[in-house]
């Protein structure tokens, strides 16, 4: 469906991003316009068809008038490419309508709507490093603003790239490389996101496809099969000719068949009938996949046909070489073997074919030779698309924000520098962003605050800024630079009372692995939002100081929030190793005042008193 795209304007022809969509989203409504008055046309010349072919056969049975025949055989084949024609265009109108609810759910997207789009909840993880934490799925998530893959696998990809983006600097910069062209290439991410939209994707379809393709061949393991359906074709067609031949020109051909020659025929329909089961079976596990190995095999196209620069997508497109021929064809040449399959369901086609062709048997055959051929290089195929998809996601996420900048990943001992960095998805026009700086590992920011005042920000705006960084897109700063590793961090818990677990022990666990990890030569940065909050004040700040203190002895980098400004005093023990960072709130004429910048040293004023009397539940 490329052809449909080639021609809309470049995102540099339009004033904004948004206008972008809106202009495409319109050009789409009038192809949709276009393809639907054309639909209605064929569908009036396939009626006009039909109503002359079945005049002519009329004159041709009633009248005798055979060479009347040949008309006939004309108007059948222009009906049938009609049928074909009007299949093509409506599948094209839903094509121009899938593009245009994309370009519409960009535009809601640019205005922080992403309601449309998967929030990943299938991946929500409570014992992960940080998935959780930072909330990397959910109804507000980095994974419903980032996301656009379509396929299973593809969301699986696009939520392991958050969850464990790996920490080699060639392999992201390589990655970025990818994104950055495929953000240039509008039209073409389109076209592959409403191709693979086109398919209604299901997991249960994606085991059934594994299921088939590790099964054992059934009509392949003897040349019986084989050798009957080249014997009989021979025959059934020989039979057929002597029969008509004498029926059309019986002023030529004066001799006939005897009537027990037709029967015959049964012995092909028989053979047929005996592994009516089996076939039957393996066209209900299959039938289901026509349509989503049809999206496959486009989506395979679109990343052959395409020509790439980046080494990134250059390796990617390689991988779909399979000795001298592409994956798409491979793909393709499945689809037809399917298609062939699907004609059994019109029963006077499936006689007429299985009776000369046995071809129930001869599907299923093809079927056996292209799983024996090419199993093990699908799933290399479908990774591949998943991959696409990926950096399709994080491509259209640079697009969305030109403003966010690619961050420099460096090589070495750990250092990070983040320049006006704000969280990704807080509203540009009421987001407030801060600089933090980590010159070499084993730094770590004491950030101490009133509530609201926004501590928890920084700590997921640095941590999903990290993500972002590492998976291989763009950041919220306006500049940053790091040297990747591992991220942790321990910022709410949940309790279990399934595992009799209370809230304070499951922090503890997480803190003891986060600790373990560390002391293994796990390269870390931490980041810890009011750790053992489900102990008394003395104990706590007796615990915080001592694992605040055990970090910096390990040469961890990172970030503590807490309320517990007593802990500022660490800082004159660790000179360079541990700094006070705080944000302030002002009380001016009975309203609290937040200005949301970091600030040097500890905070000295705090609001929850302030608060409660404010809405009466203290005096």
């Amino acid at each position: 469906m490329k052809n449909l795209t080639k021609e809309v304007g470049s995102s540099k022809e339009l004033p904004t991003l948004s206008s972008n969509y809106q202009l495409l989203a319109e050009r789409y409504k009038s192809e949709t316009s276009k393809l639907e008055a054309k639909s209605n046309r064929i569908v009036l010349s396939r009626m006009a068809a039909f109503v002359c072919m079945v005049a002519l056969l009329y004159l041709v049975f009633k009248l005798k008038i055979t060479i009347l025949l040949i008309p006939t055989f004309g108007l059948l084949a222009g009906f049938l490419y009609l049928v074909k024609l009007s299949a093509e265009i409506q599948r094209k109108i839903n094509y121009c309508k899938i593009l245009v609810t994309i370009n519409e759910e960009e535009i809601l997207a640019l205005k922080g709507d992403f309601s449309t789009f998967d929030p990943g909840l299938q991946f929500v993880d409570y014992q992960h490093e940080y998935s959780f934490d930072l909330d990397v799925f959910g109804e507000h998530s980095i994974f419903r603003m980032v996301n656009r893959a379509t396929t299973p696998q593809g969301k699986e990809k696009m939520a392991s790239r958050l969850l464990q983006p790996g920490t080699d600097a060639d392999q992201i910069r390589l990655r970025q490389e990818g994104v950055k062209e495929l953000s240039s290439k509008l039209t073409w991410r389109q076209d592959f996101l409403a191709t693979a939209r086109e398919s209604n994707w299901q997991q249960r379809n994606n085991r059934m496809i594994g299921v088939w393709l590790s099964a054992s061949d059934k009509f392949t393991k003897t040349r019986f099969y084989s050798f009957a359906i080249i014997a009989n074709s021979t025959i059934s067609l020989c039979l057929l000719l002597l029969y008509l031949l004498p029926a059309l020109f019986n002023e030529i051909f004066t001799f006939s068949l005897p009537p027990a020659a037709s029967l015959y025929f049964l012995l092909p329909i028989g053979l047929v009938i005996s592994k009516t089961r089996l076939i039957n079976r393996e066209q209900q596990n299959l039938e289901k996949l026509l349509d989503q190995l049809k999206k496959y095999a486009g989506l395979l196209n679109l990343i052959e046909t395409e020509t790439f620069d980046s080494s990134c997508l250059k390796d990617l497109q390689k991988k779909l070489q399979h000795g001298e021929f592409l994956s798409s064809a491979i793909m393709k040449k499945l689809t037809g073997i399917l298609w062939g399959l699907e004609l059994r369901g019109n029963m006077i086609v499936s006689f007429l074919l299985n009776t000369f062709f046995l071809w129930d048997i001869l599907t299923m055959i093809r079927l056996e030779k292209w799983r024996s051929n090419y199993r093990d290089a699908f799933e290399g195929w479908i990774d591949t698309i998943a991959e696409f998809e990926t950096l399709n996601s994080l491509a259209t996420f640079s697009f969305n924000h030109p403003d966010f900048t690619w961050p420099d990943m460096r090589d070495g001992e750990f250092t990070m520098e983040i320049e006006d960095g704000g969280h990704p998805l807080i509203n540009p026009a009421k987001r407030v962003d801060n600089s933090l700086s980590f010159d070499e590992s084993g730094q770590i920011y004491l950030i101490t605050g009133a509530n609201m005042a926004g501590k928890s920000t920084l700590l997921r705006m640095v941590g999903v800024n990290m993500i972002l960084a590492m998976a291989g897109g763009p950041v919220c700063a306006k500049r940053f630079t790091m040297v990747p590793v591992a991220l942790q961090t321990s910022v709410r818990t949940n309790d279990s009372l399934g595992d009799d677990e209370s809230y304070f022990y499951a922090e503890l666990k997480k803190l003891s692995r986060m600790i373990s990890r560390i002391e293994q030569g796990q390269k870390t940065f931490i980041i810890i939002d009011e750790m053992l909050k489900g102990t008394n004040s003395r104990d706590k700040h007796t615990g915080s100081a001592a694992l605040i203190c055990h970090l910096i002895d390990l040469k961890t980098s990172g970030l503590v929030a807490s309320h517990d400004v007593e802990l500022g005093k660490l800082e004159a023990d660790y000179p360079g190793r541990l700094s006070n960072r705080c944000f302030e709130v002002i009380t001016d004429g009975g309203m609290l005042k937040f200005d949301y910048l970091l600030q040097p040293g500890v905070s000295q004023n705090l609001n929850a008193t302030f608060l409660m009397k404010k809405m009466g539940i203290i005096r």
